[in-house]
Order: structure tokens, then C-alpha cells, then sequence
């Protein structure tokens, strides 16, 4: 069995020292190599940079009086740098001009100093600790990387279960989407599905929260909708309460988790849709002869999705002719914030809505989808958003 003790990382560091005077370079090579360093030497700033391109130091130690190229100037070009900017550095200073020095150091962007003429000990301490900074510094960066690896594989896999966003054709109607999540990674979800010629179904959620967590719950409600999407017949509501039968078993018994949902049926042949919700945002139907938007569902919505077990869902009616649009939504549309705070609000969407009443749905999720990011001026959203409009295929 090998008892050799493992080197710590900073240990088997790469070091530059950059200084145009030969015998401080000696001193400082030999007190590093002792030590286990690898060391790399520069004689002025522009040898500096090129060995720093080529080797990546994780960590400089470099004179501020050079030829060519100062080390104030060096330190600025490696912070320029994203390859470079975290690499430690030390500058060197004589003792008659440190205050001054120190001050245009740090304004450069410098970590440390030392002074000559140098102190063995303390310049090993000040390079252990700074490398020992910059491991933690690369091992959080690599995390990072691994994190961002993850959460767009998990996009990808999300992506897969929503559909993209824009406009497709189905089952004789024209179904226009657009879905934003806050983070790589969101707990809106969404699909629509042919249950027969001329007849859509439709479903909308919203799970708590946002980013990863929300997101493997939307995987759950997916994997639900699809056992029982094409058995609800002319029942929206029934298959909500299957689905917060579920999410009370085995999400929220577990989680302090719960989504709001909405369900619906769009069957031309009947001429009428059919739905439940589940404490979701109300959806906006037109009406052609009105010229109008109403409200779906606000007179009969349940409890959210894992919030009370025995939760029942009423299936409503409403009229749906050749004319006829349904607007959906999540309610990250209406609590965007502007930034001065202040909320895009239900009000003013539903004004909007109201403006696109001879457009086609797909114009209508773009106008909407616009709207918000022109009153948030495209600042980071707080939450996910989603938008889908649907109308009959062949009609404006």
C-alpha cells in the first residue's frame, strides 16, 4: 500500500514571476521550487502575457517597474481577460513608493503585495493562501459547469415534453404557444392533444415555485395527463381529480408542493368546450357575435392540485363555434414586474386581449408575449411564463 501522503492542489501550482531584475527572479524561483512550485519566469510585461496565454498560471507574482510594459498594465490586460480574470497576483513594490503603488495596484485589480527586499516566509505564506483561494475559486467553477451541464440537459428533456413554441396544426385547429421559464428549467407545462377529428383537448399547469424542482414535478403531471388524457370523454373535471388524487399521494404527502391546473375540450361538432380548473388563471374565450373576450371558469374553479385529497372538480359548458378563440395563461403574464415594481396585472392583459379581436391567434400570443417584455424592459422574470391561443384552422 503507498503511505505517500497526496500533494494538496496548491502544491503542484503553476507560478509566474515577472521581474526585469535577474537576481530577484532567482530568489524567488528557488524559494518556490523548494516548495514544489512550478515556476515560470518573465523579464517585462509583454513576456508576461505570452506565458500567461500559453501556460495559464494559477498565480502571478510580477514587478510594477518594467520595460515595454508596466505591471499595472499587465494586471489590467489579465483581468480583461474571462479566461484570466480570476488568476491570483501579487505585486512586488519597493518600500519608498508602497503607499502609492498599493493604491494604483488595487485600482488595477491586484490581489496582494510583497515588499523588497523579500521576506522568504512571508512570501510562501501570502502564495499559499491565495492559491488556496483560487482552488476553492476553480472547484466552485467547475461545479458551476457541471451545474449548467445538468440544467440544460434538463431543458432538453423538458423541451421534450412541452411543445415548442409557435404555431402548429391539429386536429383541424391552429394552436399558437409560447412558453419562457425563469430559470433554465421551469413548472409551467402545457400540452394539447387530438382526441378525435374536431376534437382538442387542452391542459394548462402552474406547479409552485420554479427552476428544478418545479420542473421534476411537471415530468409527474406529463406521465398522469398522458395515461389518462384520451379516457376523460366529455369529463375535464374527472381528470383533474385523478391527477390531485396522485399529486395528494405522492407529491404533497412528501413535498409542500401543489399546482394549479386547467382542463379543456374544444369539440366543433358539438360547437361547444368543455372544462374544469383546478385554481388555475382564468382563460379568456371569444365570442364572435359579441366580438369579445370573456372569462372561463371563474364561477366554478376547485382547490390547486394537492391541496385538499378529496378536492371535486365541476366540468362547465360553454359555447364554441368556427369564429370562436381560447386564450390560456400562467399567472407569471400578469405578475411580471416592471422595474419600478409595479405588477403587468390581470387588467391590463385582458385589455389587451380585447384590442386582438380580428387577429389570428398567432399574433395574439406575440402581441401578448411583447407587451410584457416592453413593460418589463426585458428585465429577468420572477417566475415562468406561459401563453397558448387556439382557434379553428382556416379562419382569421
Amino acid at each position: 500500500m503507498n503511505t505517500e501522503a497526496t500533494p494538496e492542489p496548491q502544491e503542484t501550482a503553476k507560478i509566474l514571476v515577472v521581474d526585469d531584475e535577474p537576481r530577484n527572479v532567482r530568489i524567488l524561483q528557488i524559494q518556490l521550487n523548494a516548495r514544489g512550485y512550478t515556476v515560470y519566469t518573465a523579464a517585462d510585461g509583454l513576456q508576461a502575457l505570452e506565458v500567461v496565454k500559453e501556460e495559464m498560471p494559477d498565480l502571478i507574482l510580477l514587478d510594477i517597474n518594467m520595460p515595454k510594459m508596466d505591471g499595472f498594465e499587465v494586471v489590467k490586460q489579465v483581468r480583461a481577460n474571462e479566461a484570466t480574470e480570476f488568476i491570483p497576483i501579487v505585486m512586488i513594490t519597493a518600500l519608498r513608493d508602497t503607499r502609492e503603488n498599493r493604491i494604483k495596484s488595487i485600482e488595477a485589480g491586484a490581489d496582494d503585495f510583497i515588499e523588497k527586499p523579500f521576506d522568504s516566509l512571508e512570501v510562501l505564506a501570502r502564495v499559499r493562501s491565495l492559491l488556496r483561494i483560487k482552488h476553492y475559486q476553480d472547484t466552485l467553477a467547475k461545479y458551476n459547469t457541471r451545474l449548467q451541464e445538468e440544467l440544460q440537459m434538463a431543458r432538453s428533456i423538458q423541451e421534450i415534453l412541452i411543445p415548442q413554441d409557435g404555431v402548429q396544426e391539429l386536429s383541424g385547429f391552429r394552436v399558437a404557444s409560447h412558453c419562457c421559464p425563469e430559470m433554465a428549467v421551469g413548472g409551467d407545462f402545457f400540452d394539447v392533444w387530438e382526441i378525435a377529428p374536431n376534437r382538442l383537448g387542452v391542459f394548462i399547469s402552474d406547479v409552485m415555485g420554479h427552476g428544478v424542482s418545479a420542473a421534476f414535478v411537471t415530468v409527474f403531471i406529463k406521465t398522469i395527463l398522458a395515461e389518462f388524457q384520451q379516457q376523460i370523454e366529455n369529463n375535464p373535471g374527472h381528470l383533474l381529480e385523478i391527477l390531485n388524487t396522485r399529486f395528494n399521494d405522492l407529491i404533497s404527502s412528501r413535498l409542500f408542493m401543489f399546482a394549479t391546473a386547467f382542463c379543456g375540450i374544444i369539440d366543433l361538432d358539438k360547437g361547444e368546450f368543455v372544462c374544469a380548473n383546478a385554481g388555475h388563471s382564468f382563460p379568456f374565450l371569444y365570442n364572435a357575435q359579441e366580438k369579445t373576450y370573456h372569462l372561463v371558469g371563474d364561477k366554478n374553479t376547485g382547490n390547486g392540485l394537492g391541496i385538499w385529497r378529496d378536492s371535486v372538480y365541476e366540468t362547465t359548458h360553454y359555447p364554441f363555434d368556427q369564429l370562436s378563440k381560447i386564450f390560456l395563461y400562467t399567472d407569471g403574464v400578469y405578475e411580471a414586474k416592471n422595474p419600478k415594481g409595479e405588477e403587468f396585472t390581470i387588467d391590463r392583459l385582458r385589455r389587451l386581449v380585447d384590442t386582438w379581436t380580428d387577429q389570428s391567434v398567432a399574433e395574439l400570443v406575440t402581441s401578448v408575449s411583447e407587451a410584457v417584455d416592453t413593460f418589463t424592459d426585458n428585465c429577468p422574470k420572477d417566475d415562468d411564463l406561459t401563453l397558448i391561443a387556439i382557434e379553428v384552422s382556416g379562419e382569421d
